[in-house]
């Protein structure tokens, strides 16, 4: 057993995975750690999968790795985000918006919406999610404004991520690697040296031979790295094509999705324009042409799933060489950046790596099962319960602990959560009743509440935000003077 010390640490790809791994590596080990950066050139493609909207956890995510929310803005055509907004949204035609939040006021030991569930018989008014959600409230309107302090302010509870393009951000990025003690090699990876399933060095298509004791795979599933990716979870053939028009219009704080679950379309407002990216599942399509091919796609096509085990020996898959996802939700991005941290909070001390591999895989794999659920809750309730065909054994997995979630709701309001899941209550409840999931009955210790009290609360808070929504700005107005007003502090920005 080799129990030396990791001195030598190469990344393989130069799309956003690559970037951000080497970055974060870059602040969090010792300078006597050697990192190298292996730039494959064109891995970067892809990088349409990752989406184009994050979630709240992206702000302390790159400032923990020295990237500012000013460079950010004041860098790439970034905009903020509030959330989502489902528009005639698959068979039923679900109109809803599923924004970022702090948790809903919890009344008299009851969860929210068990009070929205009671209302509902009586007064229809009091019945909707949305108007006691603030960042729905100030979506809805357009209007933008950071979070506040005050715990009075209906502000203390939005919550906010980013619109953007990947490619931007990972330009960004690579301007942080500059400087940096990273050695940076270009080539594509013509061969892998291996001794007992264990990578020792690789050559590049430059002549170039890379040692390392550690190897990170950024790449889109380079096979002279590891072996073809086996599929598991939900298995698509997913094309993706993105248009982008200028503009500078940023009238909306929530990105638009119009469409299905197997063809979407998605609008985003950045700084510089409006970017459209359209989605369609093409697997019978592949299908049939791969037997009698018949013309050349214009899109980006992948297949969905994710690996069994992404850390095997001393090599790591990490973003599209190890899953890749819908972009349907944020959940490609989210969990890019969890990955990363967890690599960080793994990190190897030495050559016999098995117990940080274990650990490692056994996240990853709970945390793609959860998001698949997640991602495959817009699929219609029918659809879900329905389903009796399984690809592998994951998916069943996947979709039984979705059609417990949805009949847990539906029975009685409860919101099921499973240990460590990325996606919160709030995000829960507002898919449930977006998707027209309502509940049969509630919580009966809601009725504690005498109803003309219950009424005084819910239109309090709607007031409440109704009143702070109308005094935001909006999105453009708010974007525009503070990118003037950080370029005037800073003249070097």
């Amino acid at each position: 057993m080799n129990n030396s010390s990791i001195k030598n640490i190469v990344i393989c790809g130069n799309g956003l995975a690559g970037a951000l791994s080497a970055l974060a590596l870059s602040k969090a080990l010792p300078k006597t750690t050697k990192l190298t950066l292996i730039d494959t050139l064109c891995t970067h493609e892809k990088d349409i999968f990752f989406g184009n909207i994050t979630s709240a956890s992206t702000y302390a995510f790159l400032l923990n790795l020295g990237v500012s929310e000013i460079e950010v803005l004041t860098q790439t055509n970034t905009s903020f985000s509030l959330g989502t907004h489902y528009n005639n949204w698959g068979e039923e035609k679900n109109t809803w918006y599923q924004c970022q939040h702090q948790p809903l006021p919890v009344l008299q030991g009851v969860m929210f919406h068990h009070y929205l569930t009671r209302i509902s018989a009586t007064d229809q008014d009091y019945s909707e999610i949305g108007p006691y959600i603030m960042s729905a409230c100030a979506a809805k309107n357009g209007v933008f404004a950071h979070p506040s302090q005050d715990p009075k302010n209906p502000l203390k509870n939005i919550e906010y991520g980013y619109h953007f393009q990947p490619r931007e951000l990972r330009k960004l990025i690579n301007k942080k690697l500059d400087g940096l003690n990273i050695k940076i090699e270009k080539g594509s990876i013509e061969t892998a040296d291996k001794s007992g399933g264990e990578i020792k060095s690789l050559t590049l298509s430059s002549g170039a031979t890379i040692s390392g004791d550690f190897f990170i795979d950024c790449t889109d599933g380079n096979s002279k790295i590891n072996e073809k990716m086996s599929i598991l979870g939900n298995s698509q053939t997913l094309e993706a094509v993105e248009h982008t028009v200028p503009s500078n219009q940023i009238s909306d704080s929530c990105r638009k999705v119009y469409g299905s679950f197997d063809n979407w379309t998605s609008k985003i407002f950045l700084q510089d324009k409006l970017h459209n990216l359209s989605i369609t599942n093409v697997s019978d399509k592949i299908d049939r042409e791969s037997k009698y091919p018949t013309s050349n796609s214009q899109g980006i096509i992948v297949t969905t799933g994710f690996v069994e085990k992404p850390w095997k020996q001393n090599c790591l898959r990490l973003g599209h060489s190890a899953a890749i996802l819908s972009p349907i939700t944020p959940a490609p991005i989210m969990l890019l950046l969890k990955d990363i941290e967890r690599m960080l909070e793994l990190i190897p001390i030495s050559h016999d790596m098995k117990i940080e591999g274990k650990e490692y895989n056994r996240r990853f794999r709970e945390d793609y099962i959860h998001a698949s659920a997640f991602e495959n809750a817009l699929q219609s309730t029918q659809t879900i319960i329905r389903k009796e065909f399984f690809e592998n054994k994951i998916e069943k997995l996947i979709y039984e602990k979705l059609k417990r979630k949805i009949v847990q709701f539906e029975s009685r309001g409860v919101i099921l959560q499973y240990d460590l899941e990325p996606f919160n209550n709030e995000d829960w409840t507002q898919i449930h009743l977006g998707m027209g999931r309502a509940p049969d009955r509630y919580d009966p210790l809601a009725d504690k509440i005498e109803e003309n009290q219950l009424i005084e609360i819910l239109k309090n808070i709607k007031l409440a935000n109704n009143i702070t929504a109308s005094k935001m700005p909006p999105l453009k107005k708010y974007m525009t003077g503070l990118i003037k007003y950080l370029r005037n502090k800073n003249e070097k920005i």
